[in-house]
C-alpha cells in the first residue's frame, strides 16, 4: 500500500474536492514554504505549488494543482522574474487531467510532471 493510499483512508469524505485538497495541505505542509514566497501563486482553487528549476535564466517557477470547476484537475507551470517590478508569477502553460478521476491518480501524475521539472 503506497502513502497516498494510507491517507486516503485517515480522510472521512468520498468527495474528490476533498481528498486531492487534504492530500495536497499534508505534502504542502511536508515541503514546507517555497524559497520565492513572493512568486508562489494563491488563489482558491490553486490546491498545491511546489517550486521547481526555470527553464530561463533567474526565472522562479512553479508546479501546481489546479481545480477548474468540481472534480476537474490541471496541472499548471507558474513563472516570474526576480527582476520585474510586480513579485508576482504567472501562468505559462497547463496540462488536463482528463483520465485522471481519482485523488491518487491526480497526484500521480504531478509527481511524474514535478520529477521531469526537477530533472530528476
Amino acid at each position: 500500500m503506497n502513502i497516498i493510499e494510507e491517507m486516503l483512508k485517515e480522510i472521512p469524505s468520498s468527495d474528490l474536492d476533498e481528498q486531492v485538497k487534504r492530500l495536497c495541505d499534508s505534502i504542502s505542509d511536508e515541503e514546507g514554504p517555497a524559497e520565492h514566497v513572493n512568486y508562489t501563486p494563491v488563489g482558491p482553487n490553486i490546491f498545491l505549488a511546489i517550486e521547481t528549476k526555470g527553464t530561463m535564466k533567474h526565472e522562479i517557477s512553479f508546479l501546481c494543482v489546479e481545480r477548474e470547476m468540481k472534480e476537474k484537475y490541471i496541472i499548471s507551470r507558474w513563472s516570474g522574474y526576480p527582476y520585474k517590478e510586480e513579485q508576482r508569477s504567472f501562468r505559462v502553460a497547463s496540462w488536463e487531467l482528463t483520465t485522471e478521476n481519482t485523488a491518487t491518480k491526480i497526484l500521480i501524475a504531478f509527481a511524474k510532471k514535478l520529477k521531469y521539472f526537477k530533472g530528476e
